[in-house]
């Protein structure tokens, strides 16, 4: 397995897996360096198979690199073309396939009898959950943070219970200390946690308030119902969360018939008002009654 070495902690799960870590802050994110770190970790051993699950340009690379030492290389499809068009409006708004379901699909050509029937999450639920409300406000795009000044409205609802903040980068932790810190309610997490040990955190909480994010993602591996909002992006373009679609807060095409109008969350010029609109136009009380939801079950 290679990533990025921020994701070691959460593939040291079964002593069969052998994890490269690549730190892409330092020169060793040179694609040459990465293949050559491979292949040396390895012991320049043949692979069975080299399945590519980013399929972009460095990886394609690397493949290429790896190729003599692979007896098949598989790549996942990422749908690029299909999910352009929903964007740019040259066909109507379809549900995609979730990554995690193009990632089974590269793997059952060599590995057929797997699939989705015996999926579970990684940590199972404690014995009681905590009444505690976490919330990842943030996003690696602006476009996709819901107005924080929203949250108040939610922290007065559930006054019983605790809110933990996820806030990681100073801007973050500013952000957070203007709209969170005022309620004796709220703490903010702000030191420097492992994913392993997010799931963790996360596992004790009984729901967890994420944008269309990699806590989202995170979040959905643990026990905890993860309630996510959604605003330019849209859960049909394959991202949706694992197990927890039925607490996705989003406006409906009736509502707001722009969205999506990106898929990852960068936005054309031209389209700004369009996601501003699709984020603030979603109220407390439709987040509050998802949470509801997820709080009963």
């Amino acid at each position: 397995m290679v990533s990025n070495v921020n994701n070691k902690s959460i593939f040291n799960f079964d002593e069969r897996l052998k994890f490269i870590g690549i730190d892409f802050n330092s020169k060793e994110k040179n694609i040459f360096r990465i293949a050559k770190k491979v292949k040396e970790v390895s012991g320049n051993i043949n692979f069975n198979g080299i399945y590519d699950f980013h399929d972009v340009i460095r990886s394609k690379i690397l493949r290429f690199l790896l190729s003599a030492n692979s007896d098949v290389t598989r790549i996942f499809e990422k749908q690029r073309s299909l999910k352009k068009k929903i964007i740019n409006k040259e066909i109507e708004l379809q549900k995609l396939n979730t990554s995690s379901e193009r990632y089974l699909d590269c793997l059952k050509k060599d590995f057929d009898k797997l699939d989705f029937s015996n999926l579970s999450k990684s940590l199972e639920a404690g014995a009681t959950k905590k009444d505690i409300i976490g919330i990842a406000p943030f996003s690696a795009h602006k476009s996709k943070i819901w107005p924080l000044s929203n949250y108040q409205k939610i922290i007065n609802h559930f006054n019983n219970f605790e809110f933990v903040i996820f806030a990681f980068g100073n801007q973050e932790l500013r952000d957070s200390k203007t709209y969170f810190s005022k309620n004796s309610n709220c703490r903010i997490i702000d030191r420097n946690l492992n994913l392993n040990d997010q799931m963790e955190l996360i596992n004790d909480f009984k729901v967890f308030i994420s944008m269309d994010s990699a806590n989202m993602h995170l979040a959905s591996l643990t026990s905890t119902k993860v309630v996510s909002i959604w605003g330019p992006t849209h859960p049909f373009l394959g991202f949706s969360p694992l197990f927890n679609k039925q607490f996705i807060v989003q406006l409906s095409g009736e509502e707001y018939s722009e969205r999506p109008v990106s898929i990852y969350g960068k936005i054309k010029k031209n389209d700004k008002v369009k996601a501003e609109q699709s984020m603030s136009r979603i109220n407390p009380e439709m987040v509050i009654e998802k949470i509801n939801l997820a709080i009963k079950q």
